[in-house]
């Protein structure tokens, strides 16, 4: 049975801060591989100032990310499911498709206190662990009292991992793209190039 850590989000862009974090799960838990999973957008809009592009763009600059780590992979199950997507939906497609494997959703600790209202929280966590990343200034006592109410009312599996503060955004790499700044060492090369060719970025 393979361990397989699950990392969603939109990716936008990807940047060395997500894929320290990846590896930094990775070794910690003593996953066998991470899967970068990049949530589906099929066109071009703007969103609370914010550009969002195609999630063609999203999946590249991902796949470029991860070229050089075979430990790493990138899916595009959430770009091809039409409509809305769930993350009890992925956890159990990719249950159903992996059936030897066993999985660990990676999210932020903040979502404890909310996980119990997303829709069908009882199947996500049927269908995998849950590896909360919690950063040093946490208040561990609380988070672990917000575990156990979830275990107790859901059966829930729940890991608190320490992880740590990497001060790189997406948001700070769209800001420095519009500004015409570098945002090389930001971004892997191979994607600051992908953004450079395509002008992404440039007229929020």
């Amino acid at each position: 049975m393979s361990r397989m850590g699950i990392m969603g989000g939109t990716f936008n862009p990807i940047h060395t801060g997500h894929l320290l974090s990846a590896e930094h799960v990775l070794e910690m838990v003593g996953l066998d591989q991470v899967w970068l999973i990049t949530t589906g957008c099929s066109y071009l809009k703007r969103k609370e100032g914010i550009t969002v592009l195609s999630a063609e763009d999203w999946y590249r600059m991902v796949n470029l990310a991860i070229a050089d780590n075979d430990r790493f992979r990138c899916l595009d199950m959430e770009i091809r499911r039409p409509g809305n997507s769930y993350s009890y939906e992925t956890m159990e497609q990719l249950q159903k498709e992996y059936p030897e494997d066993r999985f660990f959703f990676i999210c932020g600790a903040d979502c404890l206190y909310t996980i119990e209202y997303w829709k069908c929280a009882d199947r996500l966590f049927a269908a995998c662990t849950v590896l909360a990343a919690v950063r040093g200034d946490a208040d561990i006592a609380d988070m672990q009292e917000k575990i156990d109410a979830l275990e107790k009312k859901f059966g829930a599996q729940i890991r608190l991992l320490p992880f740590r503060r990497i001060e790189i955004s997406s948001s700070e790499i769209r800001e420095r793209r519009r500004k015409g700044l570098s945002v090389r060492y930001l971004v892997p090369d191979a994607v600051r190039v992908y953004m450079e060719e395509k002008g992404l970025y440039q007229d929020e």
